[in-house]
């Protein structure tokens, strides 16, 4: 009985250990000392071009970019609806002329008259400070009148349909009994009872805060 190959056999496994074992010194001695770390390295660069280009493209459109800033700037400057005074004290000021022009325009005389007109900072406890510091400032006037309905709608409409935009918040309306001359009275100086409206509201708009500070 023969156990060992004959001298052909033996070729042909001597062959086939020999390729293993180069088989199994490259894996060991070239693929993972030497060709992974290629690799790798070779990924990188990709990424690392791929990067280069996407940077490339953005400094491409660097100045289509800051042509956008420009007209975004140049459009909120022009916006109607903020208010276009320098600072609180100014813009308020503004408010008061424009809700007084907006009550002489009515010409109701005592039917629709102001009681008092306070502007209004909003320095409340609690307070935040991202309201504080934010691009705009809203500006406040606390409003309390004496109108009849039928002049107060109108009001309302001219306060809030103008430019710049303004609102009306915290409307409070309490219904009174007064008296008003009575112009076909062959009396002078009779007064004829008429109801009216007490009305309490806030007048606001924004202003645009002064870059860096507060306005």
């Amino acid at each position: 009985m023969r156990l060992l190959p004959d001298a052909k056999q033996g070729r042909v496994l001597a062959v086939i250990l020999l390729l293993i074992t180069l088989i199994l010194g490259y894996l060991l001695g070239m693929h993972w000392w030497f060709v992974s770390p290629l690799l790798e390295s070779r990924q990188q660069m990709i990424e690392l071009r791929d990067e280069e280009a996407r940077f490339r493209a953005i400094a491409q459109q660097r100045d289509a970019i800051r042509e956008a800033l420009v007209q975004v700037r140049d459009f909120e400057n022009e916006n109607p609806g903020f208010l276009t005074e320098a600072n609180f004290d100014l813009a308020a000021s503004a408010m008061i002329q424009r809700l007084q022009e907006q009550v002489d325009l009515l010409q109701a005389g005592e039917r629709c008259k102001l009681v008092s007109r306070t502007p209004y900072r909003g320095n409340r406890p609690g307070r935040s400070s991202k309201e504080d510091s934010g691009p705009f400032e809203k500006v406040t006037i606390k409003v309390r009148m004496l109108c009849e309905m039928e002049h107060f709608g109108p009001l309302l409409h001219g306060l809030e349909g103008g430019s710049p935009q303004l609102f009306v918040s915290d409307l409070v309306v309490t219904s009174r009994r007064g008296s008003t001359p009575n112009p076909r009275s062959g009396r002078p100086g009779q007064r004829t009872p008429a109801g009216y409206l007490d009305e309490a509201f806030d007048l606001y708009g924004y202003l645009r805060r002064a870059p860096g500070g507060r306005s």
